[in-house]
């Protein structure tokens, strides 16, 4: 299954959001197409043009934006930037725009946002596309960076670089947050290096020689982001999701998820799929990479069933 034609953004414009920060925002496909906001990964990797290509162009009305701190919204930065403002601002998008109700796509950390919005604002959410699910719970950043997680019993080498001799979880984050700043630009650039390393390594199963990126700066900004918002536990209550699920209950949703994705926890999105009785494409051999043919067709597929439920849904209203 092929993916849909690149197309140029009908509307691309910065949307003040308060406290200094202005979102980047791409619309693409339909005007009065069915509206999907894509939320991308990170924190801080900032929007990319090829998720529109998963959606149906003349169906549905897409739109990308970059989250505070990231890509090209303004200003790079971490202070004022929490899980509740992105929360807010998506929100905030939404009735700029003049959308009542709209669906929501997300990729890793973008899948978590997506969650977490559509918790508090059930009623205006229609139906979900979660890829590579991230939930934020104690166990998935033991998965993610403890020393008996699963990313570092595949890589010990490269493990043992990357935590820099830290016993856990929060050492390690603790010391990734003293090195990203200061004025030693070769010091910061070289941790930034080694923490997206480590990230491309668990997402692409293989070290990057550019490490994943085309600009050091922007590889800064990513980290910092993360270590930001990890440190903090992504500013939400432990197992915050899955126990607020309830609220989700009522909304169309699909999980993709590679069953060898070493960044999200395949188990614990598979027994939240369970119980809200949510469609589940288990991706057999895959891991958290969208590049290659199966993760692509699956999120297609899945936009391609949301866009026919909605419009079922819309036709019933």
């Amino acid at each position: 299954m092929q993916l849909y034609p690149s197309i140029t953004p009908y509307n691309d414009f910065h949307l003040s959001v308060g406290e200094g920060h202005q979102l980047h925002v791409q619309e693409c496909g339909n005007p009065n197409g069915l509206p999907v906001i894509i939320c991308h990964g990170g924190p801080g990797f900032g929007l990319n043009r090829d998720n529109c290509r998963f959606f149906d162009p003349t169906r549905y009305r897409i739109i990308l934006y970059s989250q505070r701190g990231c890509g090209l919204s303004t200003p790079h930065q971490v202070s004022k930037n929490a899980t509740d403002h992105l929360i807010e601002d998506l929100n905030y998008l939404r009735q700029s725009l003049g959308i009542d109700k709209l669906s929501l796509c997300g990729a890793s950390w973008g899948a978590t946002l997506c969650l977490l919005y559509a918790i508090k604002y059930h009623q205006h959410v229609t139906g979900l596309i979660l890829r590579g699910t991230f939930l934020g719970a104690h166990a998935d950043f033991q998965w993610l960076y403890g020393p008996n997680g699963a990313a570092a019993q595949f890589y010990p080498e490269l493990y043992q670089d990357f935590s820099q001799g830290q016993p856990d979880v929060k050492s390690i984050l603790a010391f990734y947050k003293q090195h990203l700043y200061g004025d030693d630009q070769i010091s910061t650039s070289h941790y930034a290096k080694q923490w997206c390393q480590w990230e491309a390594v668990l997402s692409q199963g293989k070290q990057s020689p550019q490490w994943a990126l085309s600009c050091p700066q922007q590889g800064l900004i990513m980290a910092r982001l993360m270590v930001h918002f990890f440190i903090a536990n992504c500013f939400i209550d432990e197992n915050y999701i899955v126990k607020n699920g309830h609220n989700l209950h009522n909304i169309p949703m699909w999980f993709i998820h590679g069953r060898h994705d070493l960044v999200c926890r395949f188990s614990a999105v598979q027994q939240f799929a369970k119980q809200l009785n949510a469609q589940l494409f288990v991706l057999d051999e895959i891991g958290h990479g969208v590049d290659n043919n199966v993760y692509l067709s699956a999120v297609r597929r899945a936009a391609d069933l949301m866009s026919i439920k909605l419009s079922r849904n819309k036709c019933k209203d």
